[in-house]
């Protein structure tokens, strides 16, 4: 919970730190092979865990000391070799992404309450200086109630 006096993140990244992270990401995107898939296609292809990681690592394997008049040509163990290696590069780039998506989440989070907390506190400030007719704030509360025009009780003569 959010405390008005505990401000956690009382920062910004400055312009020139924020354009070097959009050009890093930029950058990062460019690096990455092109692929698209809508979301049938995320839904019907097969999926790799740990298990099935391990056994397309015994199949090259096998293909590779077995499959000589087993295997026919079109079956490559080559290109398994290069799917597993691309497959492990992008797994050590996700787990970097995902700590990177986590700060960001958390930034997210801890700005978005504060923000929040401080603008419900302005709010209740502004609701309790117009009901005691202080001046201006009639004008505050008025602007700022409209986020919750329908919400809570019904007054007593509402059906």
């Amino acid at each position: 919970m959010s405390n008005l006096t505990e401000n956690r993140l009382n920062t910004t990244i400055s312009a020139t730190d924020l354009t070097a992270i959009n050009t890093a990401l930029a950058t990062l995107l460019a690096k990455l092979p092109a692929v698209s898939l809508t979301d049938d296609q995320r839904k019907s292809m097969k999926s790799i865990d740990v298990d099935n990681k391990v056994f397309a690592e015994d199949a090259i394997y096998q293909i590779n000391s077995n499959g000589a008049g087993v295997i026919p040509a079109y079956v490559s163990a080559s290109s398994m070799q290069t799917d597993l290696a691309l497959y492990e590069q992008a797994d050590q780039i996700k787990a970097t992404l995902n700590a990177v998506m986590q700060r960001v989440d958390d930034i997210r989070q801890v700005t978005g309450d504060e923000l929040y907390t401080a603008a419900l506190t302005s709010y209740r400030l502004f609701e309790s200086a117009s009901a005691a007719g202080i001046p201006n704030a009639k004008t505050g509360y008025e602007a700022l109630k409209v986020r919750f025009a329908g919400q809570g009780r019904r007054a007593d003569n509402e059906v």
